[in-house]
């Protein structure tokens, strides 16, 4: 098995100037700005108290 010293290898010229030169941007015209979030509905948040209570039942029951 052969040791190393350096975590990564010597790169050449060729490699540092490939991997340095700059990259024009460009922007994507078919991009939708008016995404929105969903909005949390009340009968979303009921249901989560409702799922809550069975669960806090069951972890009473073996607490004697």
């Amino acid at each position: 098995m052969k040791k190393s010293t350096t975590i990564f290898n010597q790169l050449g010229v060729q490699q540092v100037i490939s991997l340095t030169t700059i990259v024009n941007e460009t922007l994507d015209t078919n991009f939708n700005i008016e995404k929105k979030a969903p909005t949390f509905t009340a009968a979303q948040l009921w249901n989560i108290q409702r799922q809550r209570r069975p669960m806090l039942q069951r972890r009473n029951v073996f607490n004697y």
